[in-house]
């Protein structure tokens, strides 16, 4: 459907009801209590475990694509916001299902997961919990193309439910699709209490076992090289800084052998490496919904939801609008055309489809 930049227009439509793949896709997802996978893999979460949630002077580039697509986050997150992301995954009360759009509640209580972290007063420290869930519901999550951003956060609009007696946090319906159309990562509740009860003066060592199960084990392993880059360790600072640094984080690794050895992660001080070789029993992925399939969904169920309504499709060089789509068949449709220059409109019966998808661009 039209060029890739407008793909991502039509998926990530806040306001556009999934299909029916999309949906038992999230739904799969959703029972399985899946994380964007992206967000351990990548930088999403700075391999700290202090400090405010600071805006960006620009958003942070955490991955990028061939096809010049990028994902950037607006203001710094550590390890206790990623703490507190998974927990919410794994420990929550219920969940709704996804509506039409995709969007759902979690229902949590905030003690539970205080209690989790790790804080001696959990009923004190309750507060601060609900901070790092605003901190992830104010921060932007970034998606560029060609044609422009789409702007959505992590979680959406959190609150106490008094007559229910719990906390809610909403999953809206873009950060759904965006799952959706990402590989899904779910460990078991055991090991996401695992890996939060790292010591938090290990932040690094906690972002490394996050990377390294959220992807498939690899026979070749990390280098230390690659991870200083990864996790922004002795990149800044004179010489004898940066040094410092590294020796430090190798000092962890190795003290920590048992610990690291618990998560399936062995630390080479001869090869300078970490090996991940086997895949945990308590993690699994589900794949990204098969963005053809979607579109092809999109297209077939546009009679009722005006998919082209609004777009521009140019024939013979020439711009029109559609104002109308009339579905003749499923392959065959009549389009009423507002000649973009000249204000007049016209019927062209009988299209194809194939010839709309071809030659339309999505412009809402």
């Amino acid at each position: 459907m039209g060029t890739q930049k407008d793909i991502y227009n039509v998926l990530y439509d806040k306001d556009r009801e999934l299909t029916k793949i999309e949906y038992s896709n999230l739904r799969s997802k959703q029972i399985k209590s899946c994380m964007n996978a992206n967000f351990f893999r990548r930088n999403m979460f700075n391999a700290t475990s202090r400090g405010s949630r600071i805006q960006y002077v620009r958003p942070k580039i955490v991955w990028e694509y061939s096809d010049g697509k990028s994902v950037a986050v607006s203001h710094s997150l550590h390890q206790r916001h990623a703490d507190v992301l998974s927990l919410i995954h794994s420990d929550y009360s219920s969940m709704t299902k996804p509506s039409k759009d995709g969007s759902y509640d979690i229902y949590l209580s905030l003690y539970r997961i205080a209690k989790l972290m790790g804080y001696k007063d959990p009923h004190k420290r309750t507060d601060d919990v609900k901070q790092f869930i605003n901190d992830l519901r104010w921060t932007d999550f970034i998606i560029t193309t060609e044609n422009g951003e789409y702007r959505n956060t992590i979680l959406g609009r959190a609150y106490f439910d008094e007559g229910k007696d719990t906390f809610i946090v909403k999953v809206d319906g873009d950060s759904a699709k965006i799952l959706t159309h990402t590989t899904g990562v779910s460990l078991s509740r055991k090991l996401t209490h695992s890996i939060v009860s790292i010591p938090n003066k290990y932040p690094k060592l906690k972002a490394l076992v996050r990377f390294s199960l959220a992807n498939k084990p690899t026979s070749h392993g990390y280098t230390l090289d690659f991870l200083f880059t990864k996790f922004g360790i002795g990149t800044t600072g004179n010489a004898q800084h940066r040094s410092n640094k590294k020796s430090l984080f190798r000092k962890e690794l190795l003290e920590n052998k048992e610990l690291l050895a618990s998560f399936n992660l062995i630390y080479s001080s001869h090869s300078s490496k970490i090996f991940y070789f086997e895949q945990l029993d308590d993690i699994s992925f589900e794949l990204s919904a098969p963005t053809s399939k979607v579109l092809d969904e999109i297209i077939v169920s546009s009679d009722d939801e005006n998919t082209f309504k609004g777009s521009v499709i140019t024939i013979d060089s020439i711009a029109y609008e559609i104002l109308n789509v009339d579905y003749i068949t499923d392959d065959v449709v009549n389009l009423e055309l507002l000649n973009i220059n000249t204000d007049k409109v016209g019927i062209s019966k009988n299209v194809p489809i194939a010839l709309v998808e071809k030659y339309v661009k999505i412009t809402h």
